[in-house]
């Protein structure tokens, strides 16, 4: 006999969703610090003010977003329309929600590096649990292809919006030839956040920087600064980012 059988109708689907799979970088790290209060305080922050920004934004898409996070993962899914044109803004909802996440990790208000993958595909989501093969495919994107901060579109994502003018500028194609999410696609005049952040990220390692970590700081340095170059936005030109000497 079925666990519940005589209550419930065992009824529960999968649907077609694109997923944000993200993993916070260093938190683990953080949790074992003596300022582990902070670092929890910080996550929970960025989660609730991401949540509450995008409930503002006034978009009909944004409507039915669901976040879920559990310690250093969140997830990020949005049900996609079989519609051409609807399952395209339902597509840059998504985008949309994933920079903004990455971009205030990312800022002065935080300071944390992240990567992730984004994929579309089955799944069912509630209160309770996540299941489906869209998260997996999202999550084999974090963990075994992305390596540096950055969140890793899944090609069949890239298919869908890469003719497509609104959707286009919220994908850069990296060195490896893998397509990975511009958080900062939406971002204007955040030059100046983003290198206090950077200091941040700095300072917390402080003489304990690694092979790996400095890699990562490299990267997400240069993919800054070229998007900023890139904006040429006049606020934003004496603002760039920089590793300090004493890693070099």
């Amino acid at each position: 006999m079925l666990i519940n059988q005589n209550v419930d109708a065992y009824d529960r689907k999968t649907d077609t969703y694109i997923v944000a799979y993200i993993d916070l970088l260093g938190v683990t790290n953080r949790i074992k610090a003596v300022d582990q209060q902070l670092a929890m305080n910080k996550l929970h922050n960025l989660y609730m003010f991401s949540v509450a920004t995008i409930k503002q934004i006034q978009i009909e898409e944004n409507k039915d977003i669901t976040f879920k996070i559990f310690s250093d993962n969140i997830i990020i899914a949005k049900r996609l329309s079989s519609e051409v044109m609807q399952r395209r803004r339902d597509i840059r909802s998504l985008l949309m929600c994933a920079g903004h996440f990455q971009e205030q990790a990312a800022s002065d208000s935080v300071g944390w590096l992240l990567r992730g993958g984004i994929s579309v595909g089955q799944l069912f989501i509630d209160d309770v649990m996540v299941w489906g093969e869209a998260l997996l495919k999202a999550y084999y994107l974090e963990d075994n292809i992305a390596n540096y901060p950055r969140i890793i579109i899944d090609k069949k994502v890239v298919g869908e919006i890469a003719q497509d003018s609104q959707l286009s500028g919220y994908v850069r194609k990296d060195f490896d030839n893998l397509y990975f999410l511009n958080f900062l696609h939406d971002c204007h005049f955040c030059g100046e956040m983003l290198m206090k952040g950077f200091d941040i990220m700095q300072k917390e390692v402080r003489e304990d920087i690694d092979e790996k970590t400095y890699q990562k700081f490299c990267w997400h340095m240069n993919f800054v600064n070229s998007e900023l170059d890139r904006k040429n936005e006049k606020k934003d030109r004496k603002y760039r980012l920089s590793i300090h000497p004493k890693y070099m």
